[in-house]
């Protein structure tokens, strides 16, 4: 997007530079933003309200916008369009048909770069091919434009600093082309409207430079004859003075910080455009541990976890299982100092909305702070189903919807299993059905390194599904999310059932969503179908994040925060041809473990590929680990057999002190930040492992405050 000119001088302080033979592009549609003083400044800002002034950097740019086609930050420099690498150094691009004209205002969108150019009219620069064309008149380009954005149906929309949002028609000839529509906003003063973009989801976002105040605009619609220039002022933002024009990918949704949304498919009123249900945040009155703002319009299958809060933990069913015809039990946690009213409703009929008449289970019931057994009553003729969503909101005031606009409080969304009244099924969940454990590896083994637990950090959680008359296990389900990546080797994710052969898993109805991609293959082959069943969810993590960050790292440097919004998140469902006795070695939390990818050689001369595995501290391995690796370099495993029965028999995984290569927290947990180790991050942890774990076994929750990796919120 674009403005006035603005120099960009020296360099970005917390990047080293890097030639333009080394430059890369930006991180795969970036939530942050880049935002461009005249002062020969950078800011990095998140639209939640977070700004990160960074310094200054190196050129002299204008009209910028960001590319999601390739990544790069495309503008103007000295008349000249330059492309834009992730160090803030451009490279010069020849254009042909593109005139000299001083261009005060741009965007990107579709591989083109729209300028704009008052008294002479709007070019469309085909990135691809360099070349331009006029696409608007000079007679239809009278107004003072700071920026202007592209909305994603490709239509052209301007806050001018008259006050009035400008939409043009581009999608004719030349001739045919014009400005659609003038709508005043209602705004008043002097404006300098100099940061403007939309997102994924249509919203239009503007920062006025002169004041900080930031618009936002959720109801604009390009093929509407009219406009409803209705917007929300949010909180002023600071490092946004004499600010000439933002760069961020319009396919990242926008972040809004004060709200706490629902997460349940759309259909339910999820989004704000869906006048979704929502609170005001505040720690008078929340479900769960603290208050969680969440990510505007991440509904399913985004979630809403947005790395700052408690997500959705408030309500926890106690009963094993909502049975038709049955009584179920739940557990509210109600926190702060306000009398909330609580109300709930449950999509029995699975139909994707709250609107039936017995579907309201739990009406405006008050409530202090505290936990609170309460019953719902599942009908006889629920809908059998591992996907009947449920929504629950404590409000201040009495909640009177599903959907729209509450007080203070908060709405959290859950997806129940319901099953038949003949076909009773008990839950297990480890660490609990609303919570995760953490998993944390050293990718270095049989080498002890920096011992920093951060090569590979997951949360963690494993859902066990059982016939409650027989106890027999029918299925499992494993949700993760990556919390940090600080190895520099590229490492894949598996689980092995220690006692379950591969021959039980049914391969037809097991299948794991990453990053909302569906895909069929759990299963590793095995060489015998007796062989315990591994379960893949990927052979190389650092497939589905990128990051900007030094060495391409993912939330270990408290310095960075280019990686903060970058998120993986992975959901296992697995079946078995026909429940199974539990075997007497599976533990709740099963054996999981990291693995070298494949071609990527781990220090090694060639790839140790499938053979470089790294388990708990006395877990066994897989059949495919290579057992010559044991008792190498630092590592003293003395029985490492692939089925070494019980944990603590295995003796497998640790060095000569006793010190694993893997942990698991059966909590949140905050990983000490890129080269401290874990032993002076968490000074318990010595006394814990040497005394047979007998001592200090709360180690996990007492760290340095300075050696651990945390992400603090705004005030």
């Amino acid at each position: 997007m674009k403005s006035q000119i603005f120099a960009l001088s020296a360099f970005l302080l917390l990047i080293f530079y890097v030639d333009m033979v080394n430059a890369k592009p930006f991180s795969t549609c970036p939530h942050i933003g880049y935002l461009f003083h005249q002062s020969e400044n950078v800011t990095l800002i998140n639209v939640d309200g977070r700004t990160n002034h960074q310094g200054s950097i190196t050129g002299t740019y204008d009209a910028v916008g960001f590319n999601d086609t390739d990544n790069y930050i495309y503008g103007l420099q000295n008349n000249n369009v330059v492309r834009i690498h992730n160090t803030f150094a451009s490279e010069e691009i020849e254009i042909e048909n593109l005139p000299e004209h001083n261009f005060t205002a741009g965007d990107v969108h579709n591989d083109k770069l729209y300028l704009y150019a008052k008294s002479e009219g709007i070019w469309a620069v085909d990135l691809a091919i360099k070349t331009a064309e006029q696409i608007l008149k000079a007679e239809h380009a009278s107004y003072n434009l700071s920026d202007l954005a592209i909305h994603p149906t490709g239509t052209l929309y301007a806050l001018g600093n008259s006050k009035n949002i400008h939409r043009f028609d581009l999608s004719g000839t030349l001739e045919e082309n014009h400005l659609a529509l003038s709508v005043s906003s209602g705004l008043k003063g002097v404006r300098d409207f100099s940061n403007q973009f939309f997102d994924a989801d249509g919203m239009f976002f503007v920062i006025d430079s002169l004041s900080g105040e930031a618009l936002f605009f959720y109801s604009l619609s390009p093929s509407s004859s009219m406009e409803d220039v209705s917007y929300s002022a949010l909180s002023n933002f600071d490092n946004v003075a004499n600010t000439s024009d933002i760069a961020r990918c319009n396919q990242a949704p926008l972040t809004l910080k004060g709200y706490d949304f629902g997460d349940a498919p759309n259909s339910y009123g999820t989004s704000l455009l869906s006048n979704g249900a929502r609170h005001r945040v505040s720690s008078r009155l929340f479900l769960g541990l603290e208050p969680d703002e969440d990510l505007l319009a991440q509904h399913f299958p985004l979630f809403d976890d947005n790395e700052t809060g408690n997500d959705d933990q408030g309500i926890t069913f106690t009963t094993a299982t909502l049975n038709q015809g049955s009584t179920a039990f739940l557990n509210a946690q109600v926190g702060g100092f306000a009398t909330g009213h609580l109300s709930g409703w449950v999509d029995w009929n699975n139909d994707g909305y709250f609107d039936s008449g017995d579907e309201k289970v739990l009406d405006n019931i008050p409530l202090n702070e505290g936990n609170h057994t309460l019953t719902i009553d599942v009908p006889m003729d629920a809908s059998i189903s591992d996907a009947i969503w449920s929504r629950f909101r404590i409000n201040e005031q009495l909640n009177t919807s599903p959907a729209g606009e509450g007080g203070i409080g908060e709405v959290e969304d859950y997806p129940l299993s319901v099953t038949s009244f003949d076909t009773q099924e008990s839950y297990l969940w480890f660490p609990s059905q609303g919570g995760f454990a953490t998993l944390a590896f050293e990718d270095r083994w049989p080498f002890q390194d920096d011992y920093d637990f951060n090569d590979v950090v997951l949360k963690y959680r494993v859902g066990h599904i059982q016939e409650t008359v027989t106890g027999k296990l029918s299925k499992l389900t494993i949700d993760i999310e990556l919390q940090s990546y600080g190895g520099g080797y590229n490492n894949g994710f598996g689980i092995k059932l220690d006692g379950i052969p591969s021959s039980s898993i049914d391969t037809a109805k097991s299948f794991i969503i990453i990053n909302n991609q569906h895909h069929d293959s759990v299963l590793e082959m095995p060489e015998n179908p007796e062989d315990d069943a591994v379960l893949i969810f990927t052979s190389s993590l650092k497939q589905y994040f990128s990051s900007d960050c030094d060495n391409g790292f993912l939330r270990v440097d408290p310095n960075c925060e280019l990686d903060m919004n970058e998120r993986v998140t992975a959901s296992m469902k697995v079946s078995f041809n026909t429940p199974i006795t539990y075997p007497e070695h599976l533990h709740p939390y099963l054996n999981p473990f990291i693995f070298a990818t494949p071609n990527d050689n781990h220090g090694f001369d060639s790839p140790p590929s499938r053979g470089l595995e790294i388990h708990l501290k006395n877990f066994s391995p897989t059949i495919k680990a290579d057992q010559n690796l044991f008792t190498s370099e630092d590592d003293r495993s003395s029985n490492p057999t692939i089925n070494c029965g019980v944990e603590n028999s295995c003796d497998s995984y640790q060095n000569e002190n006793g010190i694993p290569f893997a942990i698991l927290v059966p909590s949140d947990w905050k990983s000490p930040i890129e080269g401290k180790s874990i032993l002076s991050a968490y000074p318990g942890i010595e006394d814990y492992i040497s005394n047979d774990e007998d001592v200090d076994k709360a180690w996990f929750s007492q760290s340095e405050a300075s050696k651990v990796y945390s992400l603090t919120d705004e005030e």
